[in-house]
């Protein structure tokens, strides 16, 4: 497959949060072209305009994690109505041929980072077949049996199995998948490098008084609202900032935050050094369940390049190993956490 253009079938659009799709993808593009496949949902945004070597093409799927719970229920019921759904799979195919014959584009490997889409693999028989299992998928409660099925399906028609985690590497394995690679998570190094001078602080970090305890990433079902704001009520003298959008479902919890800690919304991923670049200490307070314990979480890798000491839950086993090495601290109760806040604002985790 060395050199071969790639069309990669995304679980998240381009401009969503900047994580292992775009890197990937970006990585991929020094040495091919690549076909970047995005989910179109309702309220994603608009595709960038294509690079030389990166292209777009986004296809409609079935909303089953909409924000409105009648949004997601027709989704769910549409997609076990085998007309809806093998309807759309066939629209798919003929956009993405279109797509791959105006790109001029031979034979490209086909990689999957989600099996949603996995039926389009029938639509082009005798391409290679990559699959990345990047999240513990069938533990975000909507798909069920259907999106079980597909995701047997796509491990055993791989060529090439890959996951991110050894959790998920391990799961690959239970489902009968042959020698899957595990390829952790990574970090753009420059991009968050320590540098001078250094990138300017946002207005609405600067607004904080320092110390300043920061979190960049999604605000959903395995972050844990309660225990940040414990451990806020327990330190006020800290100023607590959440980076990145809040899922629905936890917009009532995130209202009684108290008052040093503040939620400022999604910010560009070309922004991200600023904020970690004035914070004091770094936090990733996700919750101890399944879906976790199969996360070796990029915003880590940020963190540490950006040289803050690091705060989080003992959630899966790659914050375990980072932890026994000394680059992070670990805490699982208000407590705890907040005494390792602490120490982390006194001396980094090697000091």
């Amino acid at each position: 497959m060395s050199g071969r253009d790639v069309v990669y079938l995304s679980p998240i659009p381009w401009r969503g949060l900047y994580q292992r799709p775009q890197h990937t993808a970006r990585a991929l593009t020094a040495s091919r072209r690549v076909l970047f496949v995005e989910p179109r949902t309702l309220h994603a945004p608009a595709p960038p305009p294509d690079e030389e070597r990166l292209a777009f093409l986004t296809l409609s799927v079935l909303p089953v994690n909409a924000r409105r719970p009648f949004v997601r229920a027709l989704a769910r019921v549409g997609g076990r109505i085998a007309l809806v759904r093998d309807g759309l799979a066939r629209r798919h195919v003929t956009l993405l041929r279109r797509r791959i014959a105006a790109l001029g584009l031979n034979a490209p490997v086909l990689l999957f980072g989600h099996p949603e889409l996995a039926s389009l693999r029938e639509g082009f028989p005798g391409l290679p077949v990559i699959y990345d299992h990047m999240d513990d998928i069938l533990e975000f409660g909507h798909g069920g049996g259907e999106l079980r099925r597909r995701l047997r399906g796509l491990v055993a028609a791989a060529d090439v199995l890959s996951a991110s985690a050894s959790g998920l590497r391990a799961q690959l394995v239970e489902m009968g998948g042959r020698d899957p690679l595990l390829v952790g998570n990574g970090v753009e190094l420059e991009h968050f490098a320590r540098r001078e001078p250094p990138p300017p602080c946002p207005p609405a970090l600067a607004a904080l008084s320092s110390p300043r305890a920061l979190y960049v990433g999604s605000v959903a079902e395995w972050f844990d609202v309660e225990l940040l704001h414990a451990v806020a009520r327990a330190r006020p003298s800290v100023s607590f900032a959440v980076v990145g959008p809040v899922r629905p479902a936890l917009e009532r919890a995130v209202a009684e935050a108290p008052a040093n800690c503040r939620y400022l919304g999604a910010q560009p991923y070309a922004e991200l050094p600023g904020w970690l670049h004035h914070a004091d200490v770094a936090l990733i307070p996700f919750r101890r369940t399944r879906l976790t314990a199969g996360v070796d979480p990029v915003k880590l890798y940020e963190y540490l390049a950006a040289e803050l000491p690091v705060v989080a839950t003992s959630f899966s086993p790659e914050l375990q190993a980072a932890a026994a090495e000394g680059a992070l601290r670990l805490a699982n109760d208000p407590a705890a956490f907040a005494a390792a806040l602490d120490a982390s604002l006194a001396t980094p985790p090697d000091g």
